[in-house]
């Protein structure tokens, strides 16, 4: 049986005190920790044995990063992602479109959770590339203009948006650059971040007994606010995992 260890709070460990966590265990290097600080937003290791999991926790303890030893079949599972192109906002539900202009609909009270934030994201892209290479002609050896395509690996940040319903039945997916903003009418701006911000303002309006991650959370302080950057698609589920899982704590409790 594995097991995870999730902060109780969301707050990002110091990389130094993490690697002298660590340092208990010979298979846990410093990489490891600087991987921990900058992807584990909430949840710092999981595929542990309960005697790992254990003896690591307490060394945390000692570093002052309080954890919680979980097992990793109760963490909730993040549905597979319904991509959304565009809205429509009604009084008693969402309207939502998706990329085939299909229309569906979500009553306000299904939504559950909202998370956004700007993800940086690792693209593969193809570049088109021209050098010589030397041919062989009859007159002898000539070097001619060869194009050909490459690939190469590229970091670039994406404004994300997830709405995930109650129970985790299902979570719909906004890419800001793909996404059509003609729901804000007159309000629509020319900046793609300020109308992005909007939306997720509009969303928590709308559904004002959803939990919001940190990113929509910063979005809804006003129209000035920053978006929160996440390093990485890792630490951004991370993230929504780690929150998802203390609402479900929190609704058992108010439960008992």
């Amino acid at each position: 049986m594995a097991y995870a260890i999730m902060q109780k709070e969301l707050v990002l460990p110091a990389v130094d005190r993490l690697k002298r966590a660590f340092s208990i265990w010979p298979a846990l290097t410093d990489l490891d920790a600087q991987t921990a600080a900058n992807d584990a937003y909430g949840i710092i290791l999981r595929g542990l044995e309960v005697e790992q999991a254990s003896a690591l926790q307490d060394a945390l303890i000692k570093e002052k990063i309080e954890t919680v030893v979980v097992e990793e079949s109760e963490l909730p599972v993040i549905p597979p992602a319904k991509l959304v192109k565009q809205v429509e906002f009604m009084p008693s539900h969402l309207a939502l479109y998706d990329p085939m202009a299909r229309a569906f609909t979500l009553s306000w009270g299904e939504i559950m959770f909202i998370a956004a934030g700007n993800v940086r994201l690792q693209e593969f892209k193809r570049v088109r590339t021209a050098h010589e290479e030397p041919q062989f002609h009859g007159s002898g050896i000539a070097h001619d203009a060869i194009s050909g395509v490459r690939g190469r690996e590229e970091s670039q940040f994406h404004l994300m948006l997830e709405i995930v319903l109650r129970g985790g039945v299902a979570r719909y997916c906004v890419t800001a650059d793909d996404f059509v903003f003609n729901h804000l009418g007159a309000r629509l701006t020319k900046s793609l971040t300020a109308n992005f911000v909007l939306l997720i303002q509009d969303l928590a309006q709308s559904a004002p007994h959803a939990g919001l991650n940190r990113g929509a959370f910063m979005a809804c302080n006003g129209p000035e606010a920053p978006l929160f950057v996440y390093p990485s698609k890792a630490a951004f589920y991370e993230e929504m995992t780690w929150m998802l899982w203390r609402i479900a704590q929190l609704g058992r409790s108010g439960e008992s």
